[in-house]
């Protein structure tokens, strides 16, 4: 496959995003000439792709001076102290404001990283060089760089532009196959609230991830860049119509943070989508083909059950995360509720009184809904029942 070449808008800014199978060569001579005039670039990246990390920080040192800051991409690490470090680390390494930083892993390197290129000399450069499904086809097509405080997920960070996304799918093709479909969970997510047409499409690609792995990736890719564009051409801080996009997270993200990521990102997002289409069908009258839809697609992404890891869940540390949640503020909320975004239909967001796609749902019904669901898949695989897409 040849290098596709496509921009991102957001607002008034425009990031060149370059991406294909196996073109690791024009992807290093894209970003040396992206990065032309830098006088060196820190390269964080995460253990767990080192490999492919060497591949791309060798033929750059042909080009400029290249660092190196390996992170161990756990949620743990989703924290100041690491954005600390990396900051430390440049200013040791003597990088300037002409320098650069390029991030090389998953969604929380990207988010570690780039909030580090956001306070390193108050803006330097940032690359993204996703390695996984969930950071190029969702994290990275956003300007929000943002990690973790005790009381909650991503409560602190920055809007900022990346200057350059590259990716080669062959990385994402090496992600184990478990955390492959998982970390899809947001394009399932997508699938659901911006494009439901997009269905048959993305369940084929899905499908085909394991005989046409490239095609199928590039596919999935472009999925994820024409969902999320729209939106984000007119709201580019995702404060508007773009929290859409925050569906499933309330829940997934407070389940995530709870267990520490024992329960990882695209995981928890899914069980938050299931959690998310229950309200929807209690509260708005939601379909039961559409909360069959919300099913059938996260089955398709092949989690695993809930079992004991949820049975064993500190319901406090749900609840309080809960009440944490990133999006209070952006509307009415009493203390005992939280924001979140539920439909009444396929891709009908339900509106708030201020329009936006967010409506306050009390806790104590969220977490009734959160056991509903846990029961309900429990029940659904020991019958054995399947859903009507196809694995």
């Amino acid at each position: 496959m040849t290098l596709t070449e496509r921009d991102l808008v957001f607002g008034d800014i425009r990031v060149p995003y370059r991406y294909g199978a196996d073109c690791l060569p024009e992807l290093v001579d894209t970003v040396a000439a992206r990065l032309a005039d830098a006088d060196a670039v820190l390269v964080v990246a995460d253990r767990q792709v080192k490999d492919h990390a060497g591949r791309l920080t060798v033929p750059l040192a042909r080009h400029l001076r290249v660092e190196t800051f390996t992170l161990d991409a756990v949620e743990a690490h989703k924290t100041l102290y690491s954005v600390q470090a990396i900051l430390e680390y440049a200013t040791e390494r003597k990088l300037t404001r002409r320098s650069a930083i390029l991030a090389m892993g998953g969604g929380t390197v990207g988010n570690v990283a780039g909030l580090a290129a956001a306070l390193l000399y108050r803006g330097t450069r940032l690359v993204h060089a996703p390695t996984t499904p969930v950071a190029a086809f969702d994290a990275v097509i956003s300007l929000k760089q943002g990690v973790n405080l005790p009381a909650g997920k991503n409560l602190c960070g920055a809007y900022f532009p990346p200057s350059l996304i590259a990716c080669d799918l062959r990385w994402l093709s090496t992600v184990p196959q478990g955390n492959l479909h998982t970390g899809l969970a947001e394009m399932a997510k997508n699938i659901l609230v911006a494009v439901p047409g997009e269905r048959e499409r993305f369940v084929r690609a899905m499908t085909e991830l394991r005989h046409r792995p490239m095609a199928a990736l590039r596919e999935l890719l472009e999925i994820g860049i024409e969902a999320k564009q729209p939106y984000l051409v007119g709201d580019p801080h995702e404060r508007g119509p773009a929290v859409v996009f925050e569906y499933g997270h309330t829940v997934g993200h407070a389940v995530e943070f709870a267990s520490a990521g024992a329960v990882g990102h695209g995981e928890a997002v899914a069980w938050g989508m299931l959690v998310a289409a229950e309200l929807g069908r209690r509260r708005y009258g939601l379909d039961q083909d559409t909360v069959e839809a919300h099913h059938g697609l996260t089955a398709l992404l092949g989690l695993p059950e809930a079992g004991d890891r949820f049975r064993r869940l500190d319901r406090a540390a749900v609840l309080r995360a809960l009440t944490a949640d990133n999006k209070r503020g952006y509307a009415g909320c009493a203390p005992d509720e939280v924001l979140m975004v539920l439909l009444d239909g396929p891709g009908r967001p339900v509106r708030g009184e201020d329009g936006r796609p967010l409506v306050p749902v009390p806790v104590a019904e969220v977490m009734g809904a959160l056991d509903t669901v846990i029961r309900g898949t429990g029940a659904r695989a020991a019958s054995g029942e399947r859903s009507g897409v196809p694995r």
